[in-house]
């Protein structure tokens, strides 16, 4: 069962910078968005699966639903069908829930997520700089999307090693330009 925003689904869009995989050097930019799905989350059965705006959070669906509203205001965590996962913490603080926890668990998850892969990330990078680990120039910008169960138990979905840079709004522009 998903946590909801305002009887929506939604998921996190989080930007994650790699610098160094030996030893492993990340950074989590401190702002991020917050896609939700275009229609009201009703329960997956057989016959409403398909309903692809209530059950998917991806932005480039959404958009396309008549229903879709763009966010007019970056600061505040009840505009729009995309928002700044900043504002919605906060609103979430407000409405009581433990956000330092939720922030923790969800860095954990990212962190847990890119020790898993380390070995593989520093073998590939030695195969291209076997000689030069000092003067290290490589990097590397990740997406991951997050989702939030019921209880507020963060869930990877996947990590896009080329994330979105596009800005349709806005918000986009404040969230991937700072």
């Amino acid at each position: 069962k998903p946590f909801l925003l305002d009887g929506y689904k939604f998921d996190l869009r989080l930007y994650v910078l790699v610098v160094g995989c030996d030893p492993l050097r990340i950074f989590l930019h401190r702002h991020g968005l917050v896609r939700l799905a275009s229609e009201q989350y009703v329960e997956p059965t057989g016959k409403n699966i398909a309903q692809t705006m209530v059950h998917l959070t991806n932005y480039a669906i959404n958009k396309m639903n008549p229903n879709f509203e763009e966010n007019t205001d970056p600061t505040d965590a009840q505009d729009g069908h995309k928002r700044s996962w900043e504002a919605v913490h906060q609103h979430l603080r407000k409405e009581g829930h433990d956000v330092d926890t939720l922030l923790q668990e969800i860095e954990d998850l990212i962190i847990k997520t890119l020790i898993a892969v380390q070995p593989s990330l520093s073998h590939f990078y030695h195969s291209c700089q076997p000689d030069d680990l000092e003067n290290a120039m490589c990097f590397e910008v990740l997406g991951f999307d997050v989702i939030l169960d019921h209880k507020l138990q963060p869930w990877l979905l996947e990590v896009n090693h080329a994330p979105s840079f596009g800005t349709d709004s806005e918000l986009d522009k404040v969230v991937k330009s700072e």
